[in-house]
């Protein structure tokens, strides 16, 4: 079983150096946004942002979870050629339609979408055109990224989305910055660096994609993923509704201020998109082993560890990272957005359900039981819209990060019932409880800490979690003897 998990480890780590290079440059502009952007245009950008995703959950149609679990690389080349063919062109031709609807009616979809001040500030319509154009080069450079994510070459998949990444990254700067285009010159930034992941995948999709088009596939595919895409769009929409709220209720001022506080709590979502890069191919290449079952129980309890510890590290240090002065250029953080810090714990939890969630799902995927995804995602749409009109009011962003938690957390609940019936697995949940009531106390004991200005309390309670965990019983006699080896080989190294 060791040997399984190190196996999800390895390729975790890959997708996850990835993403941590990626979300640290992120990370890095978030400054440059708080600075350069007055809360209210920061609200407006991530607006934007959001739109463009829920509008590639509907071109891609489910296609990129299709591919995903279709695709064996171990199939006749004709047969993955045509499958990667079948897909591609039906996604190319969706995402093209749908751009140019979206960039000919820029005017109307900004009138429909957003509470726009009147009349449109100069920048809004191109900034939605360039949405529109970077809405097509997203999709078609997602596929072949997908291929490579089933064939395990995660450090190809890595490096083609990192020097996006970078691309994006210095040019960003360059816009706001230098040339001061604003929002428009974050777009087109970010326009640049896709069109350059594309282009790096074309010797990855000529060499699949045939002028082919299988209609008995086509038909097969979209009965795999459509059920998915109501997923996709409920998921999507519990990440949108609460700005969306925030900015019918409260205004884009105040979307500015929760966003700053989220996209800080992004960190925590390394764990979370690493293992979710790595894990379905993972369960979908260890199904078949004797001991499925226990390496994906077992699983939960190691992601939750790592979770719970992150969870610690990071509100130990926010207030350190942020608001420390360096040198003449200030805080990290513009002091304006310092309100919004205090939801940052908060969106950590709900990464961590999030994560769960998406480990939870084995079981559906393997019974091909898909279609009861957008069952329990319109349910926790429903409680989070619901919970955003009546919380936010009164608590303001506060009371849509809580919302984020508890929706995710019912996702959690009503996907462990259905996954429960289909694919029993053992998951260690006395180990689970464990591991979070230890972690609660930690926590606890380091807030305690910071109310009286005493900062180092936290900063020792997230030292001490891996040993209060394997003092406090945790591991089991087979991980002792596993630490032991690993302690032993490295003093004689």
């Amino acid at each position: 079983m060791f040997q399984e998990i190190k196996q999800l480890t390895g390729q975790s780590l890959i997708y996850g150096v990835f993403h941590i290079a990626g979300r640290v440059m992120t990370f890095l502009l978030l400054p440059l946004f708080t600075h350069y952007l007055n809360p209210e245009l920061f609200g407006f950008y991530n607006l934007y942002y959001l739109a463009i995703g829920l509008v590639m959950e509907l071109v891609l149609l489910g296609q990129n979870i299709t591919l995903l679990n279709l695709y064996d690389p171990d199939d006749s080349d004709d047969k993955r050629r045509r499958l990667f063919s079948t897909v591609f062109w039906t996604v190319f031709t969706t995402s093209i339609t749908l751009g140019a609807i979206l960039w000919i009616g820029g005017r109307f979809w900004i009138t429909f979408l957003f509470k726009m001040p009147q009349p449109y500030p100069d920048w809004s319509i191109y900034a939605f055109k360039l949405c529109a154009l970077l809405i097509v080069i997203d999709t078609l450079k997602l596929l072949p990224l997908v291929v490579l994510r089933r064939e395990g070459k995660a450090a190809k998949f890595a490096l083609f989305n990192l020097a996006g990444i970078i691309v994006q990254t210095g040019l960003t700067v360059v816009f706001l910055v230098s040339l001061k285009r604003g929002i428009p010159g974050i777009f087109e930034a970010n326009v640049i660096g896709a069109a350059l992941i594309l282009l790096l995948t074309v010797p990855t999709i000529t060499s699949r994609l045939k002028f082919i088009f299988d209609r008995e596939l086509f038909h097969r595919c979209l009965n795999y993923g459509l059920p998915l895409l109501p997923n996709a769009l409920f998921v999507f929409a519990i990440e949108l509704a609460d700005r969306k709220i925030l900015e019918m209720l409260c205004g884009p001022a105040d979307v500015g201020l929760y966003s700053a506080g989220y996209k800080l709590a992004m960190f925590m979502a390394i764990v979370t998109m690493a293992v979710r890069f790595a894990w379905q191919p993972f369960f979908q290449s260890k199904k078949k082993h004797p001991q499925a079952r226990e390496i994906f129980g077992r699983v939960l309890t190691y992601g939750l560890a790592i979770s719970c510890w992150m969870f610690l590290v990071l509100t130990s240090f926010i207030d350190l990272l942020v608001k420390t002065k360096i040198g003449g250029l200030g805080p990290l953080i513009d002091s304006d957005y310092w309100a919004g810090l205090g939801v940052f714990p908060v969106i950590l939890i709900a990464h961590i359900f999030m994560g769960v969630y998406m480990i939870l799902s084995v079981g559906i995927y393997l019974k091909d039981k898909t279609k009861v995804f957008p069952v329990i995602s319109v349910v926790a749409l429903l409680a989070n819209i619901i919970g955003n009109f009546l919380l936010i009011p009164h608590m303001g962003i506060y009371g849509a990060a809580w919302m984020k938690v508890v929706s995710y957390m019912l996702m959690v609940v009503l996907l462990y019932r259905a996954a429960h019936k289909v694919y029993p697995i053992p998951y260690e949940w006395r180990r689970v409880i464990h591991i979070v009531v230890v972690a609660i106390l930690l926590y606890g004991l380091g807030a305690v800490g910071r109310l009286y200005g005493i900062n180092w309390t936290g900063y020792v309670m997230a030292f001490l979690f891996p040993f209060a965990l394997l003092f406090s019983g945790l591991a089991t006699e087979a991980e002792r003897n596993r630490l032991r080896m690993l302690f032993t080989r490295s003093r004689t190294m």
